[in-house]
């Protein structure tokens, strides 16, 4: 937890002084979906080989919001959060559902494009605090304790008409699990498809 709080303050007193010149400030809202998810853990002794090799989730949902700041016409930065709700899979034969929440700082070079239809294309780097979250049914009293880690996320995407964003991210969300005296760092991939709404402040 410690480490990925500092990993985050660091990433935001990298980008906060960009904030000191007046530029263009917008807001994105956005609606996920995971088309390719997974959960792995390693480094407790003896996994089982389906969390070794990782646990495939079911297409899961998630929101997010991010605050930008334009530096100049083509490059801002900025912040956001990203909820991925609890999507189920089976972690050796037993139901349980995974899912995250990344806070981030993030970086986006974007190409205007003279077209009636698409504006630009851009890509997008995110650095900050990724929180895991694992419920297993059945199972109340001994649930693994879940510490935050470092999120990590990479994308492509595009502006339709200056208002509306579809993007391709890749991200992966770190941390490490405790039970009976054994940790193992548990590490959530995934490739999600976002359509959002950009709102200009």
């Amino acid at each position: 937890m410690k480490k990925g709080l500092l990993v985050l303050l660091l990433a935001v007193a990298m980008v906060a002084p960009a904030f000191a010149a007046k530029g263009d400030m917008f807001i994105n809202g956005k609606l996920g979906l995971g088309v390719s998810n997974s959960l792995k853990m390693s480094g407790a002794g003896e996994m089982p080989d389906d969390l070794l090799m990782g646990i495939k989730a079911k297409n899961p949902i998630s929101l997010g919001a991010e605050f930008f700041y334009g530096l100049m016409d083509n490059l801002s930065a900025g912040f956001g959060v990203n909820y991925t709700f609890n999507s189920e899979t089976n972690i050796n034969r037993v139901k349980a559902k995974i899912g995250t929440t990344n806070i981030y700082v993030a970086v986006k070079p974007e190409a205007k494009i003279d077209s009636d239809i698409v504006s630009s294309i851009y890509v997008i780097g995110q650095i900050g605090l990724a929180m895991n979250r694992c419920d297993i049914d059945g199972v109340e009293d001994n649930m693994p304790s879940i510490d935050s880690g470092l999120y990590l996320g990479a994308g492509l995407g595009t502006t339709i008409k200056d208002c509306v964003i579809v993007e391709l991210i890749f991200s992966s969300s770190n941390g490490s699990a405790s039970q009976d005296g054994e940790t193992a760092d548990v590490q959530y991939t995934a490739t999600t498809i976002n359509v959002g709404y950009k709102f200009a402040l």
